[in-house]
């Protein structure tokens, strides 16, 4: 299915054991880390903030309309800010601050992440190498202040819950679409966005793949896609553990630097009539093509430095 990341290939759902057992035993610190979780969520949304120009694409092969989908052109030299809401089924909100720099580089984007608020943990940092090739592994590094080095991150599974959001992190990855069956459920159908009213393919994806089966965690999805930007608008995802569905909307669309670009993402997790929780990620002050966006702010000894 479509990513929320090129936004990407975060891995860290199943990070949390290994990071409580081998790297934070001072009191205090794992609470910390927990918070760090929340930045990689910024590496998905990029992914579905810019398109330009369309390839030829046949209207009636849902796998032509998918490839183009996965292959939209993105922004490069990014700055952003994120706000983060969390919102739980009794109606307890957290909210984190982020800020994010990305630079795409041969075989993939490197990103690098700072925690602003709260204050418990400003300065809390990510930095991850994040590879095209599905069967490479995404290079991530951790840096605490209160620990004052930061440490090599492995990866893993990508199907549960991010931290308690509504993300996993199969969402945020880029997907491929050779891992997938496709169908044009509908061929025209107008869902609002915006204030308007954008015409849609509803296409269905199912894993066909014992990796992507296993990494996505979903039996299948539909997805809405805008024929004028060729960008997923609406997802609706059956998970397969737990009979759920989750439910991602993007909105705020508008163009920066002539790039369509999601200011707004809401997720919303449901079993049965009841809505489990709601995780909304809003952006601000997102910019490409920025000079002081460098590779050197991309290395381990740059992280460490904190904001």
């Amino acid at each position: 299915m479509p990513n929320i990341s090129d936004l990407t290939k975060q891995k860290f759902v199943y990070l949390t054991p290994y990071l409580e057992h081998n790297c934070f035993k001072f009191e205090g610190v794992f609470m910390k880390i927990k918070a760090f979780m929340y930045l990689t969520i910024v590496f998905a949304i990029l992914s579905f903030i810019p398109q330009i120009v369309f390839a030829e694409v046949d209207p009636k092969d849902p796998n032509s309309i998918m490839k183009e989908v996965e292959s939209r052109i993105n922004g490069d030299r990014s700055k952003s800010r994120m706000m983060m809401k969390i919102i739980d089924k009794d109606g307890r909100t957290r909210t984190r601050v982020v800020q994010s720099r990305s630079l795409d580089f041969k075989e993939g984007t490197k990103q690098i992440m700072y925690f602003e608020s709260p204050a418990d943990i400003r300065g809390t940092g990510l930095l991850s190498i994040d590879y095209d090739d599905g069967q490479k592994d995404d290079d991530q590094w951790l840096y605490l202040p209160s620990l004052h080095k930061s440490t090599r991150i492995s990866s893993g599974e990508k199907s549960g819950s991010f931290m308690g959001t509504d993300l996993s992190f199969s969402d945020m990855t880029k997907a491929d679409p050779k891992h997938y069956d496709y169908k044009i459920l509908k061929d025209s159908v107008k869902i609002k966005l915006d204030g308007g009213a954008e015409e849609c393919w509803v296409i269905e994806s199912r894993p066909k793949t014992d990796k992507a089966k296993k990494e996505t965690g979903y039996v299948k999805s539909q997805v809405w896609v805008s024929k004028t930007k060729m960008m997923p608008i609406q997802i609706k995802s059956f998970i397969r553990k737990g009979k759920k569905i989750k439910y991602i909307q993007f909105k705020d669309i508008k163009k920066v630097d002539q790039l369509w670009t999601t200011h707004t993402i809401m997720a919303r997790t449901t079993r049965g009539k009841s809505v489990e929780s709601t995780t909304i990620l809003t952006f601000s002050e997102l910019s490409y093509n920025n000079a002081d966006v460098t590779a050197e702010l991309f290395v381990q000894n740059r992280l460490e430095q904190g904001l």
